[in-house]
């Protein structure tokens, strides 16, 4: 446990480094988590297959994705309702270049955190790995989140974890049910590219802005289920097959 730890500190603090480096001093594209999962599979001899880039079988993905775009369609239908949110509908080439950046986000980040990052923490218990994956998801967007969140920061960002929290834990059922990481990636694209290309403009802040308490409220039930769900296939799979790296 104390050199997982020590282990997910470190990526943390590299992660963080090197983000911050490339947004805020060489001003390019950002894709700090691949570069860095990357370079601790180099430097600690690791195998690039605990990326888990592998064929799943895609019926569970298509459930929660079906089941996710419900949920984002009662929270535009809800936040509209009530005047809390203004969305607006988005131009077809708009939609398509949000599609290829969220795909390539979705790339970037996963291969790190629900891929390299849970394969080398699978010998913790499921809730020790949602944590330490979702604080370091988290605190990795501080430095370009902590003047986009509307209203203060101490009430916006911890609404912006427990999404982290919510959305990771989806994510992580995802990679755990289908021992892919490939699932967690399109999920990630296809979570964002509504919240990209909505243009959503919050009037009442916290129950219209991103992330709203509103939309937290109706993913929780999902996200019970899924952490139950998964916490059970990964407790089995630590039964019935010894650990390995």
């Amino acid at each position: 446990m104390k050199n997982k730890m020590i282990f997910a500190f470190i990526f943390l603090i590299s992660v963080v480094t090197v983000r911050i480096l490339m947004h805020n001093v060489f001003h390019i594209f950002d894709f700090s988590p691949i570069i860095v999962a990357i370079a601790f599979i180099l430097i600690l001899r690791d195998k690039f297959s605990l990326i888990k880039f592998k064929r799943f079988n895609p019926l569970p993905f298509f459930s929660i994705i079906i089941i996710t775009y419900i949920l984002m369609f009662f929270m535009i239908l809800i936040q509209t309702h009530f005047k809390l949110s203004e969305f607006s509908m988005p131009k077809s080439n708009i939609i398509l270049g949000d599609i290829i950046i969220a795909l390539i986000l979705g790339l970037t980040e996963e291969t790190a955190w629900r891929g390299y990052l849970f394969s080398k923490l699978k010998e913790l218990t499921w809730l020790q790995i949602t944590i330490i994956i979702s604080l370091i998801w988290s605190i990795w967007h501080i430095p370009t989140h902590y003047y986009s969140l509307e209203g203060r920061f101490w009430i916006s960002f911890p609404l912006f974890i427990v999404s982290c929290f919510e959305f990771g834990i989806i994510m992580q059922y995802l990679r755990v049910k289908a021992d892919s990481v490939i699932p967690s990636v399109l999920f990630h694209a296809f979570m964002i590219i509504p919240l990209m290309s909505s243009g959503m403009q919050s009037k009442v802040l916290y129950l219209g802005s991103f992330p709203s308490i509103i939309m937290l409220l109706l993913f929780l039930p999902l996200t019970i289920y899924c952490y139950r769900v998964g916490q059970r296939i990964h407790d089995n799979k630590k039964q019935l097959s010894p650990i390995i790296g």
